[in-house]
């Protein structure tokens, strides 16, 4: 399979500040809060032991290093279901060591969680899992010609990439995910399936450029939406479509909003691009100048 070339172009400043990543990630916040938690909590607990002669119990101390951790976090503005979870986090780590589990218990919990919720961290985004009525919404939305080009940025396991290959046969389907263990998942499916038009690629979608597709999705979190949309503002072609899943872009209003009649009341934002022309293919069947090559649909994947 041919190399996958369509690196992103350069993108501006003010869309790099915009991103998410780990200098803005919210356990930076959590590990720092609780670190200044602890020190305060154990520093008065053994304050208080030498003033009165009477031991704090190590429970106590982590229960009240994890009340100033939470309080310390709501100043470093994290969500607020992060203040029930620091509270918790260390009396729970002292009684897990107490009932002594097997550090390697810990060890492999941790990497699969690293492994699974990889960008949870990084672009904080979750895992989300698109349902088939909203598959069905979004196959109707692609272009009705032959070969229509469909990029899933996170695209998990391929909840999306599969039904709407079996929906759109003619189409090309390219899913990007950058957790290694949902990729691995997405990869198999692939695998098992036999599916021939659809591809997973392991990287992350930053880096890669949008401007080969006819219809960009993406279900990710309210943080990695707006620099999103400048991106695909300027790399995508003009009259292409990005569609968001439930969440919105701050004073960039879509064209089109989707209701799907799902039990979650899914709502598809559409935006259509005003960028460059579409690009056509000549009578002898190769892209015109500025195309990206066509490798996609092939059913291979791709680490980067």
């Amino acid at each position: 399979m041919a190399e996958d070339t369509a690196k992103t172009t350069s993108p501006t400043s003010a869309e790099l500040a915009e991103r998410p990543g780990w200098l803005k990630a919210p356990l930076l916040r959590v590990l720092a809060s609780q670190i200044v938690g602890s020190a305060l909590a154990f520093g008065g607990a053994g304050l208080l032991t030498q003033i009165t002669g009477v031991p704090v119990p190590v429970i106590i101390a982590l229960l009240f290093q994890g009340i100033i951790a939470g309080a310390i976090g709501f100043f470093f503005k994290l969500p607020n279901w992060w203040l029930p979870v620091q509270i918790v986090l260390p009396p729970a780590t002292g009684w897990a060591l107490l009932i002594s589990i097997p550090g390697w218990v810990y060890l492999g919990l941790f990497v699969v969680l690293v492994l699974i919720y990889w960008n949870s961290a990084t672009n904080r985004v979750p895992l989300y899992l698109t349902n088939r009525q909203t598959v069905d919404a979004i196959a109707d939305l692609l272009p009705v010609r032959e070969g229509p080009k469909f990029l899933d940025l996170g695209c998990g396991t391929g909840s999306v990439l599969f039904p709407l290959a079996i929906q759109r046969p003619d189409a090309k389907i390219v899913g990007i995910e950058s957790a290694p263990l949902v990729f691995l998942g997405a990869w198999l499916r692939l695998h098992l399936s036999g599916t021939s038009n659809v591809r997973v690629i392991l990287d992350d979608f930053w880096k890669r450029d949008l401007g080969a597709y006819d219809v960009v999705y993406a279900f990710l979190s309210p943080v990695p939406m707006p620099p999103l949309y400048h991106k695909a503002d300027r790399e995508m072609r003009k009259g292409t479509l990005l569609i968001s899943n439930s969440f919105i872009v701050p004073g960039y209003p879509p064209d089109e909003t989707i209701n799907v009649d799902d039990g979650r009341k899914t709502k598809l934002f559409i935006w259509k691009m005003g960028g460059k022309p579409v690009l056509q293919q000549n009578g002898g069947g190769e892209a015109e100048e500025g195309e990206e090559p066509d490798n996609i649909g092939d059913g291979g994947q791709e680490n980067s």
